[in-house]
């Protein structure tokens, strides 16, 4: 059952990529650079403001990028991902509710914060930054937002959550 304060997914048609692309933009536009950075675990999150020029010639920033597309090296667009969007800014806002299980997590790159929608299978994922790296001072920055859809990406949440190490 989705929480009254999830916001419904984008219904998005497949047959135009850049339509898509500038319906998806307008909400991320919308949700983290118009609106006030959401407060989660005392501190700001931002979005990376970078240009990711490895896609749609470096026209949209990493922080948006990362949220609708998936892969290692050769990242397309993940539509169930692109369409739970407006859903990042809602666990944000409400990572205390009891729908999220959130928590601190150690891993090879650093400690991150995850946010999980357990219920829904979708999970968002922050890290701490220091000034030197990402614009303004920001002090934590979203890396990814995304609708888990393998068993072993489950599994892996949650033996991260079993093994964190200060929980939300």
């Amino acid at each position: 059952m989705e929480p009254e304060w999830l916001p419904p997914q984008l219904r998005l048609a497949g047959n135009s990529l850049q339509r898509n692309l500038d319906e998806l933009h307008e909400v991320y536009r919308r949700d983290f650079m118009d609106a006030a950075a959401s407060i989660v675990d005392g501190s700001a999150v931002y979005v990376n403001t970078h240009a990711d020029k490895s896609r749609w010639g470096g026209k949209y920033t990493h922080g948006f990028t990362h949220m609708i597309t998936r892969g290692k090296k050769d990242r397309a667009i993940d539509y169930d991902r692109a369409r739970k969007l407006p859903w990042v800014k809602a666990i944000l806002d409400n990572y205390t509710e009891p729908e999220v299980t959130g928590f601190w997590s150690s891993t090879p790159e650093g400690d991150k914060l995850f946010l999980w929608l357990q219920g829904l299978d979708f999970v968002v994922i922050i890290c701490p930054k220091d000034s030197k790296t990402i614009a303004m001072g920001q002090k934590r920055v979203i890396i990814t937002a995304y609708h888990i859809d393998k068993r072993w990406m489950r599994g892996d949440l949650q033996k991260k959550y079993g093994n964190s190490f200060r929980q939300l």
